[in-house]
Formats: C-alpha cells, sequence, structure tokens
C-alpha cells in the first residue's frame, strides 16, 4: 500500500494548549470546506476531515503526494493566517492504527474535557458532512468516520459513561451558580442560539432562572429559541444595552471574533449600583475580551476555568471509563486490520487490472500475427496469456492476502509499491 493511503491524525486541544492557544487555530464551519479543497489541490492531503470545537481543532488525513505528517502539523499551526512557531510544539501527531485509536476515543467522549459528554458525536457528524460537502471525504474517511460512530454508540450503549456526564455548557452554569447562588429572582443574556446556547437555556431554567434573554446573529433563531422557554429575543448588536439588567451573561457562537469589549461592558457597570456581572465565554476563539475580568464587580470565565466543574461526577464513571477504553482498544485492532484489508482488497484489484492491461497490450501488439492464425488457435494464445498472468500473480497475491490478515501491512505496502513501479515503468 502507497505511503499516501495511511491515516494520519494532527491536532491541539485542551490537553495540549490553553485557550489563548486553541482560538488561534479554531476554524470556523464555513471556512473548513476551504480549507480541506486548498490542501486537496495542493497535494498536500488526499482526503480528509477538519474538526474544530471549542476544546480541539483537529485534521484526520489521508496525506497527499506533498504532505507528511511533519507537514501537516505545519499547516494547522497555520490556519490562523500566519505560521505560529509556538504552536508547532503543541500540536500532535499520531498515525496509522494510533490515529485509528484516537479518533474513537475521540468520538466516545473519553477524550473530551467532559468525559461522556454528548455534544462531541454531533461535532464530528458535522465535521464530516463538511467535508463532503467540499468532496474532500473519500474511501478512508468513510471508512473512519462510519466505524467511530459505530464504537461511539457502543460505548454510550454498553457501559454508563454518558449517565453522570454534563455538557460544557451544563459545567458553565454551575461555574454561575458557585459565584451568584440560587438562581431563582436572576436574568441571564444568552449570546448563540446554536446546540451549545439550548444545552444552556435548558440548564438555566432547570436551576430556576426568572428571565432569558436571546440574542443571536439570525435573529428568527434568538426568537425561536427565546420563545421555546418562555424567554425573549433580541438583534445581536444590541447585547451591550442589556448588560446593566442582567445578571449573568453566557456566550457561545461561532462569531470568531469579541463581541463584547471591556467599552462595552464598563458603562454598564454605573447602572448596576454594585450587583454583580458573570460572564461565561464558551466561545472559541472567545467572544467576550478577558480583561473585563478587571473591573470591579465583573467576574469573566471562559472555556478553560470550567476543568473543575466539568470533572464533577468524573470520579463516579472511573469504572465505566475503563470499560470503554477496552472497547475502544479492541474495536481499534478489529477495524484497522479491517480496513487495512479492504483497502488491500482494492489493491490486489489494481495489481490484477494493471496486469491485465499490460497483456492486451502485448497482444494488440501481435493483433497482426494473430489475425493469421485459425480462430481456435488465437483463442488458444490469448487463453494461455491469461494462464500465464494468473500463475505468475498467484503466489505474489496469496502472500499479499497472507500479510494484510496478520496485520504486516508495511510487507504488503513494500510490495504494492513494487507493483505500482512495475505498473508504471511498463505503461
Amino acid at each position: 500500500m502507497a505511503p499516501d493511503e495511511r491515516l494520519v491524525a494532527v491536532g491541539i486541544s485542551h490537553h495540549t494548549a490553553n485557550v489563548e492557544d486553541r482560538e488561534r487555530v479554531a476554524v470556523a464551519p464555513e471556512r473548513v470546506p476551504v480549507i480541506l479543497d486548498q490542501m486537496c489541490a495542493e497535494g498536500f492531503i488526499s482526503e480528509g476531515v477538519l474538526l474544530s470545537t471549542c476544546n480541539r481543532t483537529e485534521l484526520y488525513t489521508v496525506p497527499g503526494r506533498n504532505g507528511s505528517a511533519d507537514r501537516l502539523a505545519r499547516l494547522l499551526a497555520e490556519t490562523g493566517g500566519v505560521l505560529d512557531r509556538s504552536l508547532v510544539d503543541k500540536i500532535y501527531t499520531k498515525r496509522d492504527e494510533a490515529a485509528l485509536h484516537h479518533i474513537f476515543r475521540v468520538a466516545s467522549s473519553l477524550d473530551s474535557l467532559v468525559i461522556g459528554e454528548p455534544q462531541i458525536v454531533g461535532q464530528l457528524k458535522s465535521a464530516f458532512r463538511l467535508a463532503q460537502t467540499g468532496n474532500a471525504a473519500g474511501p478512508m474517511m468513510h471508512r473512519v468516520m462510519d466505524r467511530a460512530m459505530s464504537v461511539s454508540k457502543r460505548v454510550r450503549t454498553e457501559t454508563d459513561i454518558s449517565r453522570e456526564a454534563v455538557s460544557v455548557g451544563r459545567a458553565g452554569v454551575e461555574l454561575v451558580r458557585q459565584v451568584v447562588g440560587d438562581l431563582k429572582g436572576r436574568s441571564a443574556l444568552l449570546i448563540g442560539a446554536g446546540q451549545h446556547g439550548k444545552v444552556v437555556a435548558r440548564a438555566l431554567l432547570d436551576f430556576g432562572l426568572d428571565e432569558l434573554v436571546v440574542a443571536n446573529r439570525t435573529f428568527e433563531r434568538a426568537a425561536d429559541l427565546a420563545n421555546l422557554y418562555n424567554g425573549s429575543a433580541i438583534p445581536l448588536q444590541e447585547v451591550d444595552r442589556y448588560l446593566h439588567r442582567v445578571d449573568i451573561v453566557v456566550s457561545s457562537t461561532g462569531a470568531g471574533r469579541l463581541l463584547l469589549t471591556r467599552g462595552d461592558v464598563s458603562p454598564a457597570l454605573t447602572k448596576r449600583r454594585g450587583r454583580p456581572l458573570v460572564m461565561i465565554d464558551l466561545a472559541v476563539p472567545r467572544n467576550i475580551d478577558p480583561s473585563v475580568n478587571d473591573l470591579r464587580g465583573v467576574y469573566r470565565f471562559d472555556i478553560d476555568d470550567l476543568a473543575q466543574f466539568a470533572g464533577r461526577g468524573k470520579q463516579s464513571r472511573l469504572d465505566a471509563a475503563e470499560v470503554a477504553e477496552r472497547i475502544v482498544e479492541q474495536a481499534t485492532e478489529r477495524h484497522w486490520k479491517q480496513i487495512m484489508g479492504e483497502q488491500v482488497s482494492q489493491e490486489l484489484g489494481r495489481i490484477v487490472k494493471g496486469a491485465e492491461h499490460i497483456r492486451l497490450g502485448e497482444m494488440a501488439r501481435i493483433e497482426a500475427l494473430l489475425s493469421t492464425l485459425p480462430p481456435e488457435q488465437s483463442v488458444a494464445v490469448d487463453a494461455m496469456t491469461r494462464a500465464i498472468v494468473k500463475k505468475l500473480l498467484h503466489q505474489p497475491l496469496h502472500q499479499l492476502r497472507a500479510w494484510a490478515e496478520d496485520g504486516n501491512i508495511e510487507q504488503a505496502q513494500a510490495l504494492f509499491t513494487a507493483f505500482g513501479r512495475e505498473d508504471e515503468e511498463d505503461a
């Protein structure tokens, strides 16, 4: 199997980088197909999926003719527009079976800030759809994503890992309660009506929030979410006008920029008359200027501050996580052999097809001579050449199948490469 048909995962996550670093490589959904298309066009990848969430940006790919794993890591560090060399050391690279294992752990929420959280499955599916939109998801990515979803489902159904899990959004609400206490009589401004926004809205109301105000880039989506929870909707550009009247601000948008600056927040403090304002920024890149935390009475937190709350319930899920890890380990070994076996079958077909192409080419070269033979002799020559090709290929193909079944992919790869060179020389 040629080197450009192997699996590579490169990424940066909450395990290796803080929110400041993660937001420098975060990718807005509308940019994902563009980036993948450019990587394909320039030969860095032959196919790939780009996942970008508040806690990770990862590229799962089959490297192209110009795409070594190290080069892909540098490309990921350049997604912010310029090469940030300080980020390169924080980007991890996983190859082949280790890459598949990592993807399975991500899909099963074993690698999440909140172990067992359910959002990652939807985020991974969305990333795969974006790759399909840009025609970047080829045979390998379809196989990998299909297996990842299957393993994720097994983990959720065969273990209790999700039973006590809290989402990032709910962890943010827990943090709010630590600061302001009881939410009864409190009001909140929710910026962002996406999936995180829905989770946050539900959690706020579950803990007794009295008033919910929703702002979103698309006013209709804000109105839909507000109506669902008997709240009110406002245009996104008016959020600063509500800062003096709410107790809590939770922002979770994909705007990719600051929506509230220190200059927006400061004027509201006089009207607040000392009432504290809690601001939770769940977005990456961040929506709320970190410097507002220096203002008297303002308590701003971002995604990294949620770690202590996201860990709640983790201890009770450790046994389930251990079972889940074993499921992932076993599934990785099994599915990697299956994926490689499927690629072996494709390569075997390529070799047989290439050999037949050569045979037909040689037969065409003596077509004039064959035309002078009686029909039965011409048929015999054709049958003889078929038999020769079949016998010559029998042992190599048998050995390739055996290596694939045993997981000796490197040996199979060397022979596949040799066949590839031979085909090129004879073309």
